[in-house]
């Protein structure tokens, strides 16, 4: 029987607050061409988890006698992962620059990085590169891993990006509307109505959020109805405010977004409803 002497040495675990479990799972981390050498050489194994992956040595000596000899034989003080995103709307659903292109970068040994607990909250750097093949590049450095006897745990950490809701109602079917209105939701309130013409020459109704940012998510975190002040002889189901024209308004499509050009360049999601 071959006996195994796998010890785990980190892990990477990347967390995202747009979707319901905070677990984020659609990044990949490929090591570098040099580090799957030393991989392969050394008798390492890679363990994927659902947001991320675990390092695992196969060693009968301790892990810092075992980098240590990794470094005097390969002259390579660090295991290198280029990530990628298997998420196209990744960059529009996630608190990134909008208009922004480029590479993250992670080091294990940047001194923004920050301590939690049991873990190592990874720091953030964004490389401007318009071409980068890749979405990321991660580093771990020999010396961080064997400051611990304990396998340490690299987090990564995206935050939901927040937009400004826009809904357009285009009236087709002549529905009477009557001082309308979209219900408030844990104080959200809707600017509007504004009266619009769309692109296709449309009329339309224009509600938004206004300088309130709605963040965005998985799983959708609020209802709105479209209601109008009650008139008699309603047939329609009624609301604290009115009656419901639109009943669960529908939440934002992250792949459509919209940019207002003014000092922030405020995001914002654009929403087509015919009535």
């Amino acid at each position: 029987m071959i006996q195994s002497n796998f010890i785990k040495m980190f892990g990477v675990a990347v967390y995202h607050t747009f979707y319901d479990n905070n677990k984020c799972n659609c990044l990949n981390f490929t090591p570098s061409a040099k580090t799957l050498k030393v991989l392969d050489k050394f008798g390492f194994k890679i363990n994927l988890v659902t947001n991320g992956f675990e390092l695992f040595s196969n060693t009968k000596s301790s892990v810092s006698n075992l980098l240590d000899y990794i470094l005097k034989t390969t002259q390579q003080d660090y295991f290198e992962f280029d990530i990628n995103c298997s998420n196209p709307n990744f960059i529009l659903f996630t608190e990134l620059p909008i208009n922004w292109l480029g590479e993250i970068n992670y080091s294990s040994e940047d001194p923004k990085n920050q301590i939690n607990k049991d873990s190592i909250i990874l720091n953030q750097t964004l490389e401007t590169k318009p071409m980068s093949p890749y979405f990321g590049n991660l580093k771990i450095y020999f010396d961080d891993i064997k400051k611990t006897t304990n396998p340490l745990l690299f987090e990564i950490n995206f935050t939901a990006r927040a937009t400004q809701w826009q809904y357009y109602f285009i009236n087709k079917n002549n529905v009477q509307l009557n001082e309308p209105s979209i219900t408030e939701k844990e104080n959200i309130q809707f600017d509007g109505p504004q009266k619009m013409t769309l692109q296709t020459g449309e009329q339309a109704l224009l509600f938004t959020s206004g300088a309130n940012n709605i963040v965005l998510s998985e799983k959708p975190k609020y209802k709105f109805d479209l209601v109008s002040k009650t008139t008699s002889n309603s047939s329609l189901p009624t609301h604290s405010k009115g009656k419901i024209i639109f009943k669960g308004l529908p939440v934002p499509d992250v792949s459509r977004i919209g940019i207002i050009e003014n000092q922030n360049h405020q995001v914002t999601s654009p929403m087509y409803i015919y009535l």
